[in-house]
């Protein structure tokens, strides 16, 4: 019984169309550099770049430049 339960559920899986792979394999990744040569150690989504971009920029007097966030592709 079990038996015939697994396989039933294991055809179905197998004809159910693949949803996951509709997307980019890679997702888009993003690094800043600033004109005071500071650049981010590792690649992130670009919320997350941009705010530390800001960050970097927030340590500074006034009047430091803003980097620049760029994409990056990891292929």
């Amino acid at each position: 019984m079990i038996k015939k339960i697994l396989l039933a559920l294991a055809r179905a899986v197998s004809r159910e169309p693949d949803t996951a792979s509709t997307g980019p394999s890679n997702p888009m990744s993003y690094r800043w550099r600033c004109e005071c040569g500071a650049k981010s150690r590792y690649s992130d989504i670009k919320a997350g770049t941009e705010y530390n971009a800001r960050r970097h920029q927030w340590r500074f007097p006034a009047g430091h430049p803003k980097p620049e966030v760029y994409a990056v592709d990891e292929a």
